[in-house]
């Protein structure tokens, strides 16, 4: 009886000619043929041929991992690379609920104007100032922790666009981001890795996918020449990347996390970082994080919170939109967020926000003065505001309220009152019909509400649109008010006017005393 080496050699001679295997399969590719290549040592499986080798391989060491893809795996027998036993129970190692030193997070870093979410490979990880191997990820992210990660950050090469259905991915190049630093008592520098220290509670562990290199079409393989062996690297959607920015500031925002105290890059190289795509475009963008940026830094903000386009005067800009919401004109384009419900922002279309609220002084003489802390707020000039031109239709301008502050008559005998100048609380003029229907519940307003106390001539006709800036923000002619005209009858007393069709905001709409539609 042959022993198993001895019928392997007697069934496959090394002088025996090489037969082609039967294909039984027409779309079958083509066999690997070269020199040194047996045909007979390939299987077909899933239309691929697979050398018989490969199938042992897999057979026999089934719990082989690449070391250089799974960090976890390589670690499993339990020894560091100092051969110091490690506690293996648990789930230390292999439990998804940990992060350990080496693993990657991403997290929200300032770099310039701009505040975008960088990749960093941990290096060092505190909990109470005590330096740890690894950390439960539910402790890291507490919103209470004293868990710090420090890291190197990354550099990633952007995936080109196949198609718009196909998603662009983000791949590590095998390199870092590195810094300028000056060496001491010379003018000369050097470059660093930037590293940096981040606290738990803005960290994001992620699961990057392992990729082959050279079996992507998308990306340009030579970029990857510091890659350990320029095959194989790790990627991640810019989808998720984005995600987890909006994630990470949405908390940090609840936790009133100062923006200087995010850390800050200054890259030697900015194209590096933040993260851009093959057009140059940003990678991951965060508008509203931006705006703040800038303001805190005193600069003017030019980009909508609302359809993030560029404009040189929110003010006017911002108008257009809440005149469409109050109508429900639909806008032409896609609002990231919409206007607020209930007496919106002139500058940013936001509601309920304590920085928007806004006051106002009105002098005898001269134009009003007013005061917000909404950081889309700008300079304007009022006369020109409140009036209106062909360039700027919006007269959505802060009013006081004379139902609110009464102008009293002049003292028996004098031609005038003298009242002391002081801030009130100011109503936007394109707020004054819901302010007047939830604060003044006494008065009148044509077309919203019937009964009541005619309103004053003055507070009508403060709250009355231009054909022009109706116009201007594409509201149905249908829809528009009645225009109103120096000595008009409708000046000197508030009467309902039929032709007058008001506007449909849902919070006024929710008005008991309302009109049925």
């Amino acid at each position: 009886m042959l022993t198993f080496q001895e019928a392997l050699i007697d069934e496959s001679p090394t002088d025996a000619p090489s037969t082609q295997p039967s294909i039984a399969d027409p779309s079958a590719p083509a066999l690997p043929q070269g020199p040194g290549i047996r045909p007979n040592d390939y299987l077909l499986y899933n239309a691929r041929w697979i050398h018989k080798q490969t199938i042992c391989r897999l057979i026999i060491n089934k719990d082989f991992v690449s070391k250089s893809l799974n960090r976890l795996e390589r670690v499993r027998t339990g020894y560091t690379k100092v051969n110091k036993l490690i506690d293996m129970s648990a789930g230390r190692i292999m439990d998804q609920n940990l992060l350990l030193v080496g693993d990657m997070v991403l997290t929200i870093l300032r770099s310039d104007h701009t505040l975008s979410v960088g990749v960093l490979r941990s290096t060092a990880i505190t909990l109470n100032s005590v330096s740890r191997a690894s950390i439960n990820v539910g402790v890291l992210k507490a919103i209470r922790t004293t868990a710090k990660i420090t890291g190197q950050l990354l550099t990633v090469i952007p995936t080109s666009p196949v198609s718009p259905d196909v998603p662009q991915s983000l791949l590590w190049d095998g390199g870092y981001v590195t810094a300028r630093s000056v060496i001491q008592g010379t003018s000369k520098f050097t470059e660093c890795v930037v590293i940096v220290t981040v606290p738990g509670a803005l960290v994001e562990p992620i699961n990057p996918e392992a990729i082959f290199i050279w079996l992507r079409d998308d990306v340009d393989s030579d970029k990857f020449t510091q890659v350990n062996g320029g095959q194989s690297t790790w990627k991640i959607s810019r989808d998720a990347m984005q995600a987890a920015c909006e994630l990470l500031w949405a908390k940090a925002v609840e936790l009133k996390v100062s923006l200087k105290s995010i850390a800050a890059v200054t890259p030697s190289d900015t194209k590096t970082f933040p993260y851009r795509l093959s057009d140059g475009t940003p990678a991951v963008v965060l508008h509203e994080a931006n705006a703040q940026l800038a303001a805190s830094e005193g600069e003017r903000i030019t980009v909508c919170p609302l359809c993030e386009a560029n404009v040189c005067d929110m003010h006017a800009h911002m108008g257009l939109h809440i005149l469409q919401a109050l109508s429900n004109t639909p806008e032409e384009l896609t609002l990231k967020k919409t206007v607020g419900d209930m007496l919106p922002c002139g500058f940013c279309g936001c509601s309920g926000i304590p920085a928007c609220a806004i006051t106002i002084k009105v002098p005898a003489n001269g134009a009003p003065v007013w005061e917000t802390k909404c950081m889309y707020q700008h300079t304007f000039r009022y006369g020109f505001a409140e009036n209106g031109s062909k360039n700027k239709p919006c007269r959505n301008v802060p009013l006081k309220c004379e139902l609110c502050h009464p102008i009293l008559p002049p003292e028996p005998g004098k031609t005038s009152r003298r009242t002391i100048v002081a801030a009130v609380d100011a109503v936007w003029r394109y707020n004054m019909p819901e302010h007047v229907l939830s604060q003044h519940e006494e008065y009148s307003l044509p077309g919203w509400r019937e009964a009541g106390i005619p309103l004053p001539a003055r507070v009508w006709k403060g709250m009355k649109l231009t054909d022009l800036e109706q116009s201007a923000s594409h509201v149905p002619k249908e829809q528009w008010q009645a225009s109103y005209g120096v000595g008009s009858e409708q000046d000197k007393e508030n009467i309902s006017a039929s032709s007058s069709r008001p506007f449909k905001r849902p919070a006024l709409e929710s008005t008991t005393s309302m009109p049925s539609k």
